[in-house]
């Protein structure tokens, strides 16, 4: 038997990988890094300023404890006013690709936000999912801070002191049992 080897005709992948580079778009992937915004809001309960920032993360998907703790410490004075912490938020995109056709066309896109914005309770290592890789820059988190009181409140003269008194109670019986 004699074969006639002909070249390996290859179109198919290569064309194959034109299609597929077409979606690469709409692939989850990894976070490597994360925009950040800083509201700072005044004793009026009035937006006083919004800081905007990114960092690179240094573990994919993840903000560490360590990495939050130097974000907070160092955006806490703004104008040399102290503020404190009032909450931490975070926005990740969670659609799956197949979604991403019924969240555009929809006029009620209320389902969605309750999985998208999360509020975090507690000063620790923030968690993002995968995203589609055309959401990456939607990612963010959201600090917001409140003015101090506590420094105005030491500079006033008029500081009033309550006293607390409990009444205890001064006729005490005692049960006897037979």
């Amino acid at each position: 038997m004699d074969f006639e080897y002909s070249e390996l005709n290859d179109d198919w992948i290569n064309e194959f990988d034109k299609t597929e580079n077409l979606y690469k778009d709409f692939y989850k992937d990894n976070l490597y890094y994360i925009n950040i915004d800083f509201i700072y809001i005044n004793r009026l309960n009035e937006i006083e300023k919004i800081k905007q920032d990114s960092i690179l993360l240094s573990i994919p998907n993840s903000i560490t404890r360590d990495e939050l703790i130097g974000l907070l410490k160092r955006n806490t004075f703004d104008n040399n006013i102290k503020y404190s912490l009032m909450s931490i938020l975070k926005y990740n995109i969670t659609l799956e690709p197949d979604d991403i056709k019924n969240f555009l066309l929809s006029n009620d896109t209320s389902q969605y936000n309750d999985k998208f914005l999360i509020i975090n309770r507690h000063i620790d290592t923030i968690v993002f999912e995968k995203t589609i890789n055309m959401f990456h820059d939607l990612n963010k988190i959201i600090i917001i801070f409140f003015e101090n009181t506590k420094e105005h409140k030491s500079c006033n003269n008029n500081t009033i002191t309550k006293k607390i008194n409990f009444k205890t109670n001064t006729h005490k019986k005692t049960i006897k049992r037979h």
